[in-house]
């Protein structure tokens, strides 16, 4: 998910807030990691991140836009999307259809009311930076591909919809029971196919 809290403990900072609302991405740990640590960081590595190191004394960071990217398909449904989330606004890119929605966070943290069609140009303007700093950093983005069967692509969706997604959530519950007992090494869990 992406609305997740982000616990971070530096034994030697000492007086920290305790709650810091600023919005931040897996990004931020290495810069984050480097600055607590006294160590430059090189030039040819990503700055996608921001230390947080300032958040920790109390200090504020400038507001700045959260990118997401997600380029292809996952094993438990998701699809190709791109993200950007900038102020109180969230944007949702879908590549299949090049589609986009937009969610007021602030009113609707839950994103179950999308305001791209009331809102164009503010859904016009958050698409294109998007767009533009996935070009700027060199993101691979989806191709169509030629040997798509829309009929295969129902039925798998049909398939992981109604076998995949009810045994792995019996599995997470399973595993969240108080009798669950985890194999005695990772590498000799079990791989499925489905």
């Amino acid at each position: 998910g992406i609305r997740e809290p982000y616990f971070i403990k530096v034994p030697y900072v000492k007086a920290a807030p305790k709650e810091i609302d600023y919005p931040v991405t897996g990004a931020d740990f290495y810069p984050t990691l480097l600055d607590l640590a006294g160590l430059p960081q090189k030039s040819n590595q990503s700055k996608d991140g921001v230390s947080l190191k300032p958040l920790f004394a109390g200090e504020k960071l400038s507001e700045r836009p959260l990118f997401w990217h997600y380029p292809h398909y996952g094993n438990q449904g998701g699809e190709p999307s791109s993200m950007i989330r900038k102020g109180d606004y969230k944007l949702i890119y879908y590549w299949e259809n090049n589609k986009s929605e937009l969610y007021n966070l602030s009113s609707d943290p839950s994103e179950q009311n999308d305001i791209a069609s009331v809102n164009v140009e503010r859904t016009a303007q958050l698409q294109e930076e998007l767009l533009k700093y996935l070009d700027e950093v060199g993101a691979n983005k989806p191709i169509a591909n030629p040997k798509f069967d829309a009929a295969k692509a129902k039925q798998l969706y049909q398939d992981r919809k109604n076998r995949l997604l009810p045994r792995l959530e019996a599995e997470r519950k399973n595993m969240l029971s108080k009798d669950y007992e985890p194999n005695a090494t990772w590498w000799d869990s079990k791989v499925t196919k489905d």
